[in-house]
């Protein structure tokens, strides 16, 4: 399958932008020399930039993808930012991070969890591999969008695409970590606009419902406005990101919220942090 060649639309741009403020404040408050992410990057567009921000506070990456055309994309993505002596980009082999024990600080990954065979494979894989941290982020399903996400799927008659929603409770991830030797420290939410995640233009999921709406839905001009490639990406150019930021911070008012219960409602994402215990303490 051929690697997505373009980040496309503002929900994609928005939780660019989030998760790499939130990867850089966890820089900011832990020490992390060695980075290892995979087996799937789990942000619709350009496979392999998540840790982008990691690797710019001074990280190491070691980032695995589970196709080759996306490892090549990536790799041409990171040489455009300047980081490539930063990241060793490789292939999956399956679900398998192919990973040393202990020879990272933070495994992690984006919604990896819920695509994978076998969720408990990939954790107890991630927990050998860390030396200290073990990051998770699942899609939250107490968004007040992903209800009707998933009527979206079933009266459109789309299979669901977006793997197992068992996998997707960040409690039950916080336990299976407890018993491998690892204690959460911050629980995560991240990707908190005001709109729904239903990852589809809201025109196309209202004409589902109400399908005397179809001959109205036109090619959004917001995926037009907001497309980038390798060649353009906004998020790590600060003068691109200037530009972009007027139109994108009028959006991260519930995102920047202290409010949980409100954020937990709008979050697209929830995460989990967790430090192995019995030694590697962080730094504040």
């Amino acid at each position: 399958m051929p690697a997505t060649q373009k980040d496309t639309g503002l929900g994609t741009t928005y939780e660019r932008i989030a998760v790499a403020r939130l990867l850089a404040g966890l820089a900011d408050r832990y020490t992390i020399s060695k980075v290892l992410e995979g087996p799937t990057d789990g942000i619709t567009g350009i496979s392999g930039l998540n840790s982008v921000p990691l690797a710019r506070a001074g990280a190491s990456v070691e980032l695995v993808l589970r196709d080759p055309d996306e490892v090549a994309l990536a790799e041409r993505a990171w040489e455009a930012l300047g980081l490539s002596d930063r990241v060793a980009i490789r292939a999956a082999d399956g679900d398998s991070l192919g990973a040393e024990p202990r020879s990272h600080d933070l495994v992690w990954n984006f919604n990896s969890l819920p695509q994978v065979g076998s969720a408990d494979a990939l954790l107890d894989e991630m927990c050998e591999a860390s030396s200290r941290f073990v990051m998770v982020f699942v899609s939250n399903t107490w968004n007040y969008g992903f209800p009707i996400h998933r009527l979206h799927h079933k009266v459109a008659r789309e299979p669901w695409s977006h793997g197992d929603i068992s996998v997707m409770n960040t409690g039950a991830v916080a336990r299976k970590l407890a018993d491998r030797g690892f204690k959460v420290v911050e629980r995560l939410l991240v990707d908190t606009p005001w709109w729904p995640d239903i990852d589809s233009p809201i025109e196309e999921v209202a004409a589902t419902f109400l399908p005397f709406l179809k001959r109205f839905v036109s090619g959004s001009k917001r995926l037009e406005r907001y497309t980038w490639t390798i060649d353009t990406l906004p998020y790590f150019d600060d003068e691109r990101l200037a530009r972009l930021l007027p139109d994108i911070e009028k959006h991260f008012a519930i995102e920047n919220t202290r409010v949980k219960p409100l954020k937990i409602f709008f979050a697209h994402h929830r995460g989990v942090l967790a430090r192995r215990t019995g030694g590697g303490e962080a730094t504040a």
